[in-house]
């Protein structure tokens, strides 16, 4: 595991809940690389967060990378899916805080890396940003 630095960027944004926490995905291509950067929009929600889930989500023996693996999994079939989506933005400004987890995922879903960390995209409205209701809170909380 790696700390993630500070990333920002405009492009395609997918935001979707999670277990009642609102959490956005944005990729980019840096030196030769698709790197994957998802993060939590829910005020008071870390990035840690994610990684909780996939703890409970995935099985105990998973590394590192199948639980990264996972995460992708789950913004990418937002993506593609439209599963508990809260909006898709073509064009969208966001940001990414330093300090979060970064790992090597090898290629999977057409991302080699996950970036975690607190995100931030300025044009969600605060009714995006709140938690959603989920049949299955206990894997957030």
């Amino acid at each position: 595991m790696a700390t993630a630095e500070a990333a920002k960027g405009r492009g395609r944004v997918t935001v979707f809940s999670m277990f009642g926490p609102v959490f956005a995905y944005a990729s980019r291509l840096v030196d030769g690389r698709q790197l994957a950067y998802v993060g939590p929009l829910t005020p008071g929600v870390s990035w840690r967060k994610l990684w909780q889930i996939a703890d409970r989500c995935c099985r105990e023996r998973d590394t590192e990378a199948e639980k990264a693996r996972w995460i992708v999994t789950q913004a990418n079939r937002s993506f593609i899916c439209g599963s508990d989506v809260v909006v898709k933005l073509p064009g969208a400004d966001w940001e990414m805080e330093a300090g979060g987890r970064q790992v090597d995922i090898g290629t999977w879903s057409y991302q080699n890396v996950l970036v975690t960390g607190n995100f931030a995209v300025p044009v969600l409205t605060e009714e995006q940003i709140a938690p959603k209701p989920t049949a299955y809170p206990h894997y957030a909380d």
